[in-house]
C-alpha cells in the first residue's frame, strides 16, 4: 500500500492514543490495525508515530511561532496531530516538503473541518 495510507493509519492511532488517554503502547496500539491492513508500511507508521509521540514538545515549540494569534493547545485535536505528524516528517525524512505538505492538507480535508486544510497548508509552508 501506499505512504498515503500509512499517514493515514499514522494518523488514526497518534488520534486513537490521544483520545484514549490510556497506558496503550504504540505498538498495541499499532497491532489493532495489522490483522486488517496486512499491506501497509509498518516500520513507517511506527516510525512516525514514534517520532511524534517522542518529540511531542520539540514539535510543538517548532509549530507554535507559525500559529499567529493561536495556541497549540487551543487548535483541534486533528489539526494538532496533522501538524506534529507532518513537522515530524519535514525535519526527518528525505521525503520533498511539497509531498508532505500536501499529504498533511489531505488529511486535514479528510478528518478535519471544512475549511481548515488551508490553515494546516499556510502554518506548513513557513516551517523549515
Amino acid at each position: 500500500m501506499s505512504r498515503k495510507e500509512s499517514r493515514t493509519q499514522a494518523f488514526q492511532t497518534l488520534f486513537q492514543l490521544e483520545m484514549m488517554n490510556t497506558d496503550l503502547s504504540i505498538d498495541e496500539a499499532i497491532s489493532f490495525i495489522k490483522d486488517d491492513n496486512p499491506d501497509l508500511e509498518f516500520e513507517f507508521i511506527n516510525w512516525l508515530v514514534s517520532g511524534v509521540k517522542d518529540h511531542e514538545s520539540v514539535l510543538d515549540q517548532q509549530i507554535q511561532p507559525h500559529l499567529k494569534d493561536w495556541k497549540l493547545e487551543r487548535l483541534l485535536k486533528t489539526d494538532r496531530i496533522i501538524l506534529r505528524m507532518a513537522t515530524f516528517e519535514l525535519s526527518n525524512s528525505s521525503t520533498p516538503k511539497k509531498v508532505i505538505i500536501n499529504e498533511a492538507v489531505e488529511l486535514a480535508k479528510q478528518f478535519s473541518d471544512d475549511e481548515h486544510y488551508k490553515f494546516i497548508n499556510g502554518v506548513l509552508s513557513n516551517i523549515e
